[in-house]
């Protein structure tokens, strides 16, 4: 398939103009790129939204782009987590946040 949009102005050229968009959005998926694929997408619907659906219809048993590799020890995991302090106070007692939930005074 080409890379140039079909330019017509016929129902025809709308929908095969809105397939390519949702293959690229795909293709941009698959390499990683979400912020593109988004916007692809996004332009596809506009122009036909059953255009879209039928091609990722076509596309529902291709396999998963692949997943962000999980940690792979503790430090890496920690890394990525937040860190909490024993003994730290509460952020309504803290100061960090107004009077909180109310859940300190309960049943009291």
């Amino acid at each position: 398939m080409s890379d140039d949009l079909d330019q017509t102005d016929g129902a025809g050229g709308k929908h095969a103009a809105a397939r390519q968009l949702a293959e690229q959005a795909l293709r941009a998926q698959a390499a990683g790129d979400e912020e593109e694929a988004e916007r692809l997408f996004a332009d596809a619907e506009r122009a036909d939204p059953h255009a879209v659906a039928a091609v990722l219809d076509e596309h529902r048993d291709d396999p998963a782009p692949a997943a962000v590799e999980a940690p792979q020890d503790d430090a890496e995991l920690a890394a990525e987590s937040r860190t909490v302090q024993a003994g730290a106070d509460a952020p309504s007692r803290a100061g960090v946040s107004g009077r909180g939930s109310g859940a300190d005074t309960q049943g009291t």
